[in-house]
């Protein structure tokens, strides 16, 4: 049976969605915002199982730690894990400005 890994929300990538959720929300509808939130955490259900899917995260190499991301849609979701747990540290729209990517470590 394959290990699964505890997801855990860090309060930025909570806001990140909260963020994502609104501005979605108010140029399309609550439906349409509320579908692409469910896109990016089904996708991040994936991590559970298999926290090695992602990429490096290159913006982020300098900083302590092994950073990754995988993409839904516009959104680049940037993780870290350990033996046990993934943790969700952004959710990041990747057409902002890449030099806006950061990461309290």
């Amino acid at each position: 049976m394959a290990k699964s890994y505890e997801i855990i929300w860090t309060v930025s990538s909570k806001e990140d969605l909260y963020n994502i959720y609104t501005q979605l929300s108010m140029q399309l509808t609550e439906e349409k915002a509320f579908e692409v939130l469910n896109r990016i955490m089904h996708r991040v259900e994936i991590l559970a199982s298999m926290p090695l899917i992602g990429q490096k995260e290159p913006l982020l190499a300098k900083l302590k730690g092994d950073y990754r991301r995988i993409i839904e849609g516009h959104y680049k979701i940037i993780y870290n894990f350990n033996s046990d747990t993934v943790y969700i540290n952004r959710v990041f729209d990747s057409r902002q400005n890449p030099k806006k990517l950061s990461i309290k470590s």
